[in-house]
């Protein structure tokens, strides 16, 4: 069953990948502000990708987590500073 999850993403891959939440959606918008080449993402995946996805993150394969959500994911989309508030994904 798919879910939505959020992040941060970088030119040198995944950083982090997390299930949506309040407190996750609010991370992705303080990291995303405290660094410029850092971007908060959303991303809806069946749960197999999510614990592929996770494993490489994990595992130190920044680039090829980033690649398999971008491969994987069912819907994407970047989350700006001040969507916290108004984004819910389910």
């Amino acid at each position: 069953m798919p879910k939505a999850y959020v992040g941060v993403a970088s030119k040198q891959g995944l950083a982090a990948f997390q299930p949506e939440r309040d407190d996750t959606l609010s991370f992705v918008s303080r990291c995303s502000l405290a660094c410029a080449d850092r971007v908060g993402f959303w991303a809806v995946l069946g749960d197999s990708d999510a614990r592929r996805v996770r494993a490489l993150l994990y595992g130190g394969h920044q680039r090829e987590a980033l690649r398999l959500l971008d491969r994987s994911a069912r819907e994407l989309g970047r989350i700006l500073p001040g969507d916290e508030r108004r984004i819910r994904v389910h």
